[in-house]
């Protein structure tokens, strides 16, 4: 038996089959990336790297699950809506969690021990782009949101007091920024240049190829 072979196919079925996974419109965790993406997604372009696969991302999935799942439990109240979706005609987003009374929405975010060694650096630019679209996902919907906050899980932690958190006050503006950002990509006819580098877009983004660093990667 190709036990390698089965784990792989176990959890990349598993990923496939989630809705966020077969989603083809930008959602908010690709707005506040890679510009050049974030126009392949736009514009309805085919994936053409299938070597992007990370057991770490896997990992995160099933994190997800296990948290929505438990969360379900503890709703006693039904006070926490959880993994639902919403769109608008710029963006669509599928949120983690949102609780009612508390106007609060959480993203969950598995990363490493290290990667939170510098405080809060781990909140990157893309992150607050994601949470306050989210936030205007809600808003835009009809759900009152006064806080977002990301929750960093980390997968090699042994202890839940190794979790942080970050937590601010919904600003539209900056997810307005994101709206701008999409609608500008709609118009441009071309992709723009990549903003990563070269290997990280070869090992990490699915629309690595064609000219992306000024060499013919397909056909």
């Amino acid at each position: 038996m190709d036990i390698a072979g089965l784990l792989k196919s176990a959890l990349t079925s598993y990923d496939d089959a989630r809705e966020r996974t077969q989603q083809t419109e930008i959602g908010p965790s690709s707005v506040g990336g890679c510009s050049r993406a974030a126009w392949y997604i736009i514009h309805n372009q085919p994936k053409c790297n299938f070597e992007t696969e990370s057991i770490s991302a896997t990992m995160g999935t099933a994190i997800h699950a296990v948290i929505a799942e438990g969360l379900q439990n503890i709703n006693h109240f039904d006070d926490f809506m959880i993994e639902f979706e919403l769109s608008t005609p710029d963006i669509k987003g599928h949120i983690d969690f949102y609780s009612k009374s508390e106007k609060m929405l959480v993203d969950w975010k598995t990363i490493t021990l290290k990667k939170i060694e510098g405080g809060n650096k781990w909140v990157d630019k893309k992150k607050r782009m994601q949470v306050h679209l989210y936030g205007y996902l809600l808003e835009e919907n009809g759900y009152p949101i006064e806080t977002v906050a990301l929750a960093g899980i980390p997968r090699d932690a042994w202890n839940f007091n190794q979790a942080v958190y970050y937590t601010e006050p919904y600003d539209r503006e900056i997810a307005l920024d994101g709206i701008a950002k999409i609608r500008q990509l709609k118009e441009m006819q071309k992709p723009p240049a990549p903003e990563e580098t070269e290997f990280f877009c070869k090992n990490f983004c699915e629309y690595y190829g064609g000219d992306c660093f000024g060499k013919a990667k397909r056909s």
